[in-house]
């Protein structure tokens, strides 16, 4: 999905979890790997490296001066992407997570958060290095054919996010730990992956993320949750690309994006 998307969606969890939704903005960290465009998906956008990123991500976020040397690629991205992101903050209001108070879980929760909700836009390798083999929605895009020109430049995405958040999805579900819904977004890739990602790798994947792994009653309730939240966007994917899709491109309501935002992912 958008930047946008990405943002509200890991708001959300963050509200279930009560956690500080000024951590959304992690949410964003994989999206330093967009450059150079050969790494794009391919580096940042996995578990294993979730944690490292995410706490170099926040030092240099909070000061200009922090340099890691055995981190240089992650502290320059975050260098040139810094004004980008503060400026998801600012749009809310919201202020800096700091290095000292901020809930590491939660803050985890989210750079996973985009990790799982990009498993909407192409095969995501989730687990990589560790695990080379992507995850999907394989039978959503067989039902919708070509759809990310559709979705990503014409006013389908602000249609789509705006149903899926104003959903009363929201409002039913009860309360999980950040840690859970970390637990359970790997779970649901696995899921995901055709049967190619076997769930032994969460194990060593929760290990990397400094996290224990929770019970089964715990993961079980939260991937029921998470397994509502995917019926709903798909439904809400069906409902706005499967018959409109070819009509859209005929009729021209193609927009240019602002700055590539829209596009980014």
């Amino acid at each position: 999905m958008d930047s946008q998307t990405h943002v509200e969606f890991a708001a959300k969890l963050l509200a279930i979890s009560d956690a500080p939704v000024n951590l959304s903005l992690l949410s964003l960290f994989p999206q330093i790997d967009r450059f150079p465009h050969t790494l794009h998906r391919v580096y940042a956008h996995t578990v294993f490296k979730a944690r490292v990123i995410s706490e170099t991500g926040l030092r240099v976020l909070q000061d200009d001066n922090w340099d890691d040397p055995q981190h240089a690629y992650e502290v320059r991205r975050f260098r040139e992407e810094k004004p980008r992101l503060l400026s998801y903050l600012a749009n809310q209001n919201w202020t800096l997570p700091g290095m000292s108070t901020v809930d590491r879980e939660a803050a985890l929760m989210s750079y996973v958060s985009h990790v799982y909700l990009d498993t909407y836009n192409q095969p995501a390798q989730p687990f990589a290095p560790q695990s080379i083999y992507c995850a999907g929605q394989w039978k959503l895009w067989e039902k919708i054919g070509d759809f990310r020109l559709a979705l990503y430049m014409t006013p389908i995405i602000n249609e789509l996010r705006q149903e899926l958040f104003a959903h009363d999805l929201w409002s039913k579900v009860t309360p999980h730990s950040a840690a859970a819904m970390i637990q359970a977004m790997m779970v649901r890739m696995c899921k995901l992956s055709l049967g190619k990602i076997n769930e032994t790798i969460i194990l060593p994947a929760m290990d990397s993320l400094k996290l224990e792994s929770l019970t089964s009653a715990e993961i079980a309730s939260a991937c029921e949750f998470l397994e509502e939240f995917e019926n709903v966007l798909t439904q809400l994917h069906l409902k706005h690309l499967a018959p409109n899709t070819a009509t859209i491109i005929q009729t021209n309501r193609f927009q240019p994006e602002h700055e590539g935002e829209r596009a980014v992912a």
